[in-house]
């Protein structure tokens, strides 16, 4: 039986005398155990398309929906756009480009492919953290749209009646504008309100309206979604918790199974349900796209979308927002763009697919812009008021203002139905890459597991709809935003910036083009502009934006703008430090345990690729490689 070598590179390369070692002492060829068990392969995608939806399902996602025309309606409309296009183009295509070419070039998950810069091993780990932790909450959003996809199902749509309770908070069956109360002191004589809420006040001496509220009016379909849907309590303190909400918890419960289920054979299932779950949102949205044209006053809903207000792009805030947008619509540092690039063939033209999946996400944006600015622009209309009193940000957006455009749609139980399955579908993509993504770098690190791959889906799923429990309690929406906010915000653009660093100032931008040209057969086109998005534009303004996000971090805020307790902060910093810390720590593990020599020999030997690091394609350049770096690292430790 013929003998099987495994090449390796020892941590001894540098003598503990400092002496220059030999390369006999640096490298050896082990013998391997042949009567070894048998590795599962990692697998590959069936097809390209099923790579390409699964990319676009990632990075296009809820966000898209709600996040980016709110942003783009508060931060100058077409000047968001502008800034977005530049910094997607800066920053963005780069990025994403980089995090393709390392996992389809080593074919390798987002911890393994550092052997190509051993000391920043700690980004993957990172990675695999914050893919979980977003996992883990992302998917109650994703429940509050199987919420108010069944919800929509009943015969008369329920956040359209005022129920009795909710009168006291100013309830009514429509978004209604302020109105304020009659004073002719302050020559509010016209068009004001019945200070006694009478048909008329004998009292004035001219005419007032008379309203069904109290106090100030409040939409029926936003006191549904948080009296009812998630029944928001005052506060996160611990007697304000409460217990899981068993409609929502069933709803969260539906929602794990499905993803489990779609996942349970890894990207062999989740790469065929792509082909409906990445491609129905756009069917639905073209869709809503036309109905919302034919709107009365869908043009003033366009106009207040699209109309620049050129003095917004000498704002940095407007700069800020549109790069968060940018990173979480693409997906960029997450890892799993990284976890699905590695999963291509060799030859794949990731270039071409970088492009497309971009220029897809924006346009997608860009639609789910249209169609939501038609329905408010229709909706105002009828209603006689400005566009900014229908538009609201966050799930405003998704789950309190577009529920109520979409009842005024007859048949307005379809159209929900409708809307809110498209909006699940969008999340379920992106739910599949983040689960994914920490179930490759597992299987990665300890290959013995991809034959359990399975059970694993079943065991993250249990333990995800148990951790996030508490975020479907009444606190469970202050929960969501305080693992929004710290655990995946700024922390994001750390990871980034380390991510650029890592590869293109101390891997080496020559060795990563070289990289490119080999598994490609030429280097991207055109090279300056590569080069300078690579070594300065990406690396700079994404480290410029996270000390921005630094120093202009304020704490996320309750009822009255009250920011949130001190402990709940406190548990927000922590999971910030349990999502950043790896890097660091691993960096520190590697110098201080894993080689020997001086400061400097220990830098080159931690920073050096080591024999894991070559091209996926099984040829054997990898180990010439590795032996021409190691004689050139020699030569540098002698010098």
């Amino acid at each position: 039986m013929p003998r099987k070598y495994r090449f390796t590179q020892k941590n001894s390369a540098v003598a503990q005398n400092g002496s220059t070692p030999n390369i006999s002492s640096c490298t050896t060829y082990e013998e391997k155990d042949p009567e070894q068990p048998k590795v599962e392969e990692r697998g590959e995608w069936a097809n390209k398309w099923e790579f390409i939806l699964s990319c676009i399902g990632l990075s296009v996602g809820l966000g898209n929906v709600w996040r980016f025309p709110y942003l783009a309606y508060e931060n100058g409309g077409a000047a968001f756009l502008i800034a977005y296009i530049i910094l997607q183009f800066l920053i963005g295509k780069p990025m994403y480009f980089l995090e393709l070419v390392l996992g389809q070039y080593s074919g390798k998950g987002p911890t393994t492919l550092w052997a190509l810069n051993p000391s920043a091993k700690g980004i993957g780990i990172s990675q695999a953290i914050i893919s979980l932790v977003v996992a883990i909450y992302y998917n109650v959003i994703m429940a509050y749209t199987l919420y108010y996809m069944f919800a929509s199902m009943q015969g008369t749509l329920p956040w359209t009646v005022c129920k009795e309770e909710w009168k006291q908070f100013g309830c009514v069956e429509k978004t209604t504008r302020r109105m304020q109360y009659c004073d002719s002191a302050q020559n509010i004589t016209t068009n004001c309100r019945c200070p006694l809420n009478a048909t008329f006040d004998v009292s004035l001496p001219y005419n007032c309206t008379n309203v069904s509220y109290v106090g100030n009016p409040t939409a029926v379909a936003e006191l549904y979604f948080y009296k009812e849907v998630i029944q928001k309590a005052p506060n996160l303190y611990p007697e304000d918790m409460g217990n899981p909400l068993w409609k929502l918890t069933l709803c969260h419960f539906a929602s794990w199974i499905i993803v489990v289920v779609c996942l349970i054979k890894g990207i062999k299932t989740s790469g065929k349900v792509v082909y409906f779950s990445a491609t129905f949102p756009y069917v639905i949205l073209l869709i809503l796209l036309i109905r919302g044209a034919t709107l009365d006053g869908a043009i003033d809903g366009v106009l207040y979308f699209v109309v620049p207000k050129w003095e917004k792009l000498l704002d940095l805030k407007v700069w800020v927002a549109a790069a968060s947008q940018m990173f979480f619509s693409l997906s960029v540092s997450f890892g799993g763009i990284i976890m699905l690039g590695s999963f291509n063939k060799f030859k794949n033209n990731v270039y071409g697919d970088a492009i497309l999946i971009a220029v897809m996400d924006l346009i997608t944006s860009i639609i789910a812009g249209f169609v939501i600015f038609t329905t408010f622009g229709g909706m105002a209309k009828e209603l006689g008021v400005d566009v900014q009193d229908v538009a609201k940000g966050g799930y405003g957006m998704a789950f309190v203002a577009y529920p109520e455009a979409l009842s005024n749609l007859p048949p307005s139980q379809l159209w929900s139905i409708l809307f809110f399955f498209m909006l699940y579908n969008l999340g379920l993509d992106s739910e599949f890459a983040l689960l994914e993504t920490t179930i490759t770098c597992l299987t990665d690190e300890y290959p013995r597991l991809r034959k359990y791959k399975s059970h694993l889906y079943i065991g993250f799923g249990v333990a995800g709809f148990l951790i996030a429990l508490p975020c479907v309690t009444p606190a469970g929406d202050y929960i969501v935003t305080l693992l929004d906010s710290y655990g995946a915000d700024f922390s994001l653009l750390f990871l980034a910036t380390c991510e650029c660093i890592a590869v293109f100032w101390v891997y080496g931008i020559r060795r990563f083009v070289k990289d490119v040209t080999y598994m490609l057969g030429s280097p991207p086109r055109p090279s300056w502009y590569w080069a300078f998005c690579w070594t300065f534009c990406s690396p700079v303004l994404i480290g410029l934006l996270f000390i921005y996000r630094m120093v202009k971090f304020s704490p996320p805020k309750v009822e009255n703008d009250d920011v949130f307790p001190e402990f709940a902060q406190s548990i927000g910093w922590a999971v910030t430090a349990f999502v950043m810390c790896p890097i660091p720590l691993m960096f520190l593990y590697k110098l201080l345990f894993q080689v020997k020599g001086c400061l400097w020999e220990r830098l080159i030997m931690i920073t050096t690729p080591t024999s894991e690091w070559g091209p996926n394609d099984g040829s054997t350049m990898k180990h010439d490689l590795k032996m021409d770096e190691m004689m050139e690292n020699m030569t540098i430790i002698t010098q």
